[in-house]
């Protein structure tokens, strides 16, 4: 095959999160959340990838796909390596997790309980849960609708089987039961039910969980004449109804059942899924353990002078451009930039692009406040981005009350870029400020997502952001980019011609090199271009975080492509592109990655790094990255992931805490 399947690749990057939970030298609570990221992931492949798979599968003739994989291969293989990763999780924590918190003194207890845990779960069972459940006699002859992603327990007596539904939104997942401050005792729902079984059922049921995903796709009706919102507010409500997705069911159930609830609830065999004995790992980031040395240290965050010291936000960045870099820096610094330019009477019009917001943000409640006051205030609000479509709508729902002229997308494209410009009568002049970044604009996953940010008022920026401000609020606009590279209309092009760029001056005798980080690589017309660039002796460096669909196919691809990923405290989230040109980098800090959508389906913006300082620091982490041997892995080949060897000692997000740090004292005046 000419490329890796994107969803093989895929799972290929959740190995790389399970390797960090195997991984011995992290703190025993981050490898349960590095567990609980991994079936975070897991659910939504399922609910996404696998679910578009079975669709294909079943009502498009099972036709390959762009890589060249038919659906029912792709099935076949997700299940093979699935299960497979499945029992390292199940060892990981069983074998190593468990007992390490115990020894610190935090029973998570899964089946070894004494006489006072029985007593204490017996106790609440009565108290809290008993009257406050379903029990589902499925021996009748009635049609059984499980409900998306919840947890039910599969209760075979010798005449009957139930099934029985856990609330954990009711009740939480983890209980504690501890009598003394000493050790913490902790039991799960599923457990206290399991001890319970014969009050509910008139004798000791064998149990087993199992756990329904369904497909998440929003299948709205494009001929229908609503609104936006409406039609998606409705297909939420039919998530919950979907095709299923996966059948995930404990191993240890008698085949005979567990076939007897496929046909009732119409799930085909490829879609059983085995598992172990407790289902939803990702409930495992509200673990209740708070002990500081089971974490990370906290690190601090590294100050921006500039700002920290100047009674005059607007003056300092129209003096010099501003660089940021998060999570080393707050995000605080948008935030209240926002907040000043609410409150600031000079400021007059504020737009803005939203993709994924916090569920109680702070940059819509800025932006609310600008509303209120009377400023003009555009919000592109992206209420199709996947899983957050709810808080999308709310917030645009209430920015509009406010008086913001909200726009929920455009249509046949999604708006990832993240940018605003804020305008300012500066005398007889409205100054642009601008925000560029690679990360939404969300101030709670700032605190471990990786990325950059620059403010500013040079106008080779705001001249041509105000060109895609001009497009989003009028489609019919035709924008004109002297600087920016923005998809769909020059962002392709323009890499193109960049790489281009590189190959003739390989071809003139001179070096050709390139350096990229991505979050991902799945366009094929971009792998074949870096294929040829490699093909004629560019020297390629890609730091890929998730899907890389390249292979080598020829010896000197194998030679001048090196794919490196890093998984680390956080996620690497940022996309650089780096340009060797003979010695005159051109450096792009970007929201889109090298995916089709990205290039060709959304709106995206990559912005030049003109700054020297910002691109020295980029430089070094580019180098840093690629050279880190306790975080960093080599990957696009045989979707196999090893770790990168040298004598480095340090992790890159560590050395980043110093480049960061750097920056900003040698930048401080």
């Amino acid at each position: 095959m000419n490329y890796t399947d994107r969803d093989l690749n895929w799972l290929s990057f959740n190995e790389r999160i399970l390797q960090e939970a195997e991984n011995e030298d992290s703190p025993l609570m981050e490898r349960l959340k590095f567990l609980a990221i991994y079936s975070s992931n897991l659910e939504e492949f399922y609910r996404v990838r696998v679910a578009s798979h079975r669709f294909a599968q079943s009502f498009q003739d099972d036709l390959k796909n762009k890589y060249g994989y038919r659906p029912s291969f792709l099935l076949q293989q997700i299940n093979q390596i699935v299960s497979a990763q499945q029992e390292r999780l199940g060892k990981v924590f069983y074998s190593e997790i468990l007992p390490g918190l115990a020894k610190e003194g935090v029973h998570l207890l899964t089946e070894h309980f004494s006489e006072e845990d029985k007593k204490q779960m017996n106790t609440y069972f009565d108290r809290e849960i008993e009257g406050n459940f379903t029990n589902l006699d499925i021996t009748e002859e009635v049609k059984i609708q499980l409900k998306n992603l919840t947890v039910y327990l599969y209760a075979v007596t010798k005449d009957r089987q139930f099934l029985i539904e856990l609330d954990y939104k009711k009740f939480g997942r983890f209980i504690d039961i501890s009598t003394s401050g000493q050790e913490k005792r902790i039991v799960q729902l599923d457990d206290i039910f399991r001890s319970n079984a014969s009050k509910l059922l008139g004798e000791k049921p064998e149990i087993f969980a199992v756990k329904i995903s369904r497909d998440a796709e929003l299948y709205m009706d494009e001929e229908e004449e609503e609104d936006i919102v409406v039609k998606i507010e409705k297909s939420i409500v039919n998530r919950d109804t979907g095709l299923p997705s996966r059948l995930l069911f404990d191993e240890s159930i008698p085949f005979k059942y567990i076939d007897t609830l496929r046909k009732k609830i119409e799930v085909d065999m490829s879609g059983l899924i085995p598992g172990g004995r407790y289902h939803n790992f990702y409930d495992f980031f509200a673990f209740p353990a708070s002990e500081k040395h089971l974490f990370y240290p906290e690190i601090p965050k590294v100050p921006c002078p500039r700002l920290d010291h100047s009674s005059n936000w607007f003056e300092e960045i129209n003096k010099e451009a501003i660089f940021l870099s998060f999570p080393y820096q707050s995000y605080d610094y948008v935030t209240r930039f926002l907040n000043v330019a609410s409150e600031d009477k000079d400021v007059e019009e504020i737009n803005i692009t939203l993709y994924r917001v916090a569920k109680t943000s702070a940059v819509c409640l800025a932006l609310e406040a600008a509303a209120k006051s009377g400023k003009k205030v555009f919000v592109l609000d992206e209420a199709q981005a996947r899983f957050d479509e709810e808080s999308n709508i709310y917030w645009g729902e209430r920015l509009s009350k406010a008086g913001a002229t909200v726009k929920y997308g455009i249509n046949n494209f999604k708006v990832h870029a993240k940018i605003c410009t804020i305008k300012r009568r500066e005398g007889q002049v409205l100054k642009t400020y601008a925000y560029m970044g690679t990360g939404n604009f969300n101030e709670k996953t700032a605190e471990i997502y990786g990325d950059h940010a620059l403010l500013t008022t040079q106008t080779d920026y705001t001249n041509d952001l105000n060109e895609v401000f001009a497009f989003l609020k009028d489609n019919s606009y035709q924008p004109q980019f002297e600087n920016l590279l923005v998809a769909p209309f020059n962002l392709r092009s323009s890499i193109e011609q960049l790489i281009d760029n590189e190959i003739s001056l390989v071809k003139k005798g001179r070096k050709g090199k390139l350096t990229i980080k991505l979050n991902s690589l799945e366009d094929t017309l971009m792998i074949d271009k870096l294929r040829k660039a490699a093909d004629e002796g560019v020297k390629i460096d890609l730091i890929v975080r998730g899907i890389c669909c390249y292979h080598p196919q020829t010896e000197l691809q194998g030679k001048n492509i090196k794919v490196v990923s890093i998984i680390d405290r956080f996620l690497e989230h940022t996309r650089i592109y780096h340009f060797h040109n003979d010695g005159e980098s051109k450096i792009y800090l970007a929201s889109a990655d090298w995916m089709t959508r990205n290039l060709s389906k959304r709106i995206e913006v990559a912005f030049p790094v003109l700054q020297d300082n910002a691109q020295s620091l980029l430089l070094a982490e580019l180098y840093a990255q690629l050279h880190d041997n306790k975080k960093g892995r080599f990957v696009a080949c045989k979707n196999e992931n090893q770790f990168v060897t040298g004598e480095e000692t340090i992790g890159s997000q560590e050395r980043m805490f110093e480049l960061v740090n750097k920056y900003n004292s040698q930048n401080a005046l």
